[in-house]
């Protein structure tokens, strides 16, 4: 029996069929799947692809992890295509036809799968969230609602000021574009829902593409989300927490210079302050080689307050280094004879000039410290706001 016998007596068998059952739409499903096949594709004898649209609605993006550098989503995947073996012919007055989950597997479905995907999983609750309509014309439609983790390889040069592009490639796993080929749906391939929020970021973009498969000739898709990081929260944890312990550092500069303790504990405690807000804000992030914006910021943070520290050294070193001066002109004097009065005198004013010394270097650093942090805020905000 060849092909075209076969399917006029499957036409007689439909047609007895009608005069039968007439609309009983149970019985027509059976009768429709009875002789098909679900593991050929359709035009599989032909010589032209089955096309496929695709459009995808985003319910949700439930975590971007930087550190491992992926994406979590919840999604509605929409497929349809034609498949003209399941044609209803006239015989029955239905537009469509849903066919339960449990019946889906006797229909052919594309072997569509996400090539950067780590992990997915169908919603089964309370059923399998799936649908699959058949329409009298032959034309297929498909839905499924899937979670997945997909790779999203991050450039934080700018972090946390970035902006990050994560994309979907959606690609058939078995068949060249010879036998399947998808498409973007023509209006409206992807939506998003628009009540989604995320805590770092907003998405702005969406675009869809055609790109490159793995050398193996499949067909693929790629869908880029395109994300803006909100800055807020590091504004609150990170920048503004930094520039008030800066300023404490400063406060060294208005102790008197003798107040050894004090000006040593304030600096020793800003700089381990300062290292343990760097170690926190590099925990959540990559160990890339790359120098990030957070980087530069902390470190040069860091360095303001050691240099805070060191310049109380040299303060002091400068202090003792006059006294050591003082002390071996009284002892000069002592020997040519001078009287000790007239030594009382001197070593009053001499001390009182060392100190004027030491002093002078931390008048210099109360305007020279808050000029040269607002520079670097000034030039550090101007390039990583503008740069693109």
């Amino acid at each position: 029996m060849n092909i075209l016998q076969y399917k006029l007596l499957v036409l007689i068998s439909l047609w007895n069929f009608k005069l039968t059952y007439g609309q009983k739409r149970q019985d027509f499903i059976q009768a429709l799947l009875k002789d098909y096949d679900s593991r050929i594709p359709p035009n599989f004898e032909k010589d032209y692809p089955c096309e496929v649209n695709v459009s995808l609605y985003i319910n949700s993006i439930d975590s971007i992890d930087e550190q491992k550098m992926d994406f979590t989503l919840s999604t509605f995947i929409s497929q349809e295509w034609r498949d003209t073996r399941l044609r209803f012919r006239n015989l029955i007055p239905e537009e469509y036809l849903e066919l339960d989950s449990r019946l889906m597997g006797n229909v052919w479905v594309p072997d569509l799968y996400f090539r950067n995907e780590k992990q997915a999983y169908f919603h089964t609750v309370t059923i399998p969230n799936k649908m699959l309509h058949i329409f009298k014309n032959g034309v297929v439609k498909y839905r499924s609602r899937i979670t997945l983790t997909a790779s999203c390889p991050m450039k934080l040069h700018k972090y946390p000021m970035d902006r990050q592009t994560c994309s979907l490639f959606i690609q058939s796993f078995a068949f060249s574009t010879n036998r399947l080929i998808f498409r973007w749906r023509d209006k409206d391939p992807v939506r998003m829902n628009p009540n989604l929020e995320l805590p770092q970021f907003t998405p702005y973009r969406l675009e869809t593409e055609n790109c490159t498969d793995i050398g193996e000739g499949n067909t693929c898709l790629q869908l880029n989300v395109y994300l803006d990081r909100n800055i807020g929260f590091y504004m609150i944890q990170t920048y503004i927490p930094s520039v008030l312990i800066v300023m404490l550092s400063w406060l060294s500069f208005w102790l008197n210079v003798d107040s050894v303790p004090a000006r040593i504990s304030l600096g020793i405690l800003t700089v381990l302050t300062m290292t343990t807000q760097r170690s926190m804000s590099n925990a959540s992030l990559p160990r890339v080689s790359y120098v990030k914006a957070i980087d530069v910021w902390m470190a040069v943070c860091l360095c303001f307050v050691f240099a805070a520290l060191l310049e109380y050294a040299c303060v002091n070193v400068l202090s003792r280094s006059q006294l050591r001066k003082k002390l071996k002109k009284e002892w000069r004097e002592k020997q040519n004879g001078i009287q000790e009065q007239k030594n009382g005198l001197i070593n009053g004013l001499k001390k009182k000039r060392s100190r004027d010394n030491a002093q002078s270097v931390d008048d210099v650093c109360r305007v020279v410290f808050p000029i040269s942090f607002l520079l670097f805020c000034i030039i550090y905000w101007s390039c990583y706001l503008t740069i693109h």
